[in-house]
């Protein structure tokens, strides 16, 4: 599920998973590859953000408003993190085919390695 590649609707690309008063979370908005471990953990992210919106609400009209913000600033981490799942997908898949390419498959493996710190980092950065 790419979260804003299905469709050029100018509406979603400004509030991908909130249409008036309804808005989707978890794997209903993102569905995750088990690689990583996200499903859960990206459901509870979810979760924590739509309250931080919704207890900002002083009015009904307001919802739809803090729920187009909650998607909005979901959406770019939940995005990356569903591509490393893809990501780490494909090398469980693909990992011995891959490595029988001459030059790539070493590359490839090397840089894979020498990211992990990196994408781990990211993965549990609370500020996002």
């Amino acid at each position: 599920g790419a979260p804003l590649l299905a469709t050029l609707d100018t509406q979603r690309l400004l509030s991908p998973w909130a249409k008036g008063p309804v808005a989707l979370c978890g794997d209903a908005a993102h569905p995750m590859m088990p690689n990583l471990g996200q499903g859960g953990c990206q459901s509870t992210e979810d979760a924590y953000r739509l309250g931080e919106e919704l207890k900002t609400i002083r009015h009904t009209k307001d919802i739809p408003s803090s729920l187009g913000n909650y998607s909005r600033v979901r959406v770019i981490r939940t995005a990356i993190v569903q591509g490393f799942a893809q990501l780490g997908s494909d090398l469980l898949v693909d990992f011995d085919l891959m490595m029988t390419i001459p030059l790539l498959g070493p590359f490839f493996l090397t840089m894979t390695q020498l990211s992990m710190p990196w994408i781990l980092r990211f993965l549990y950065t609370p500020e996002f």
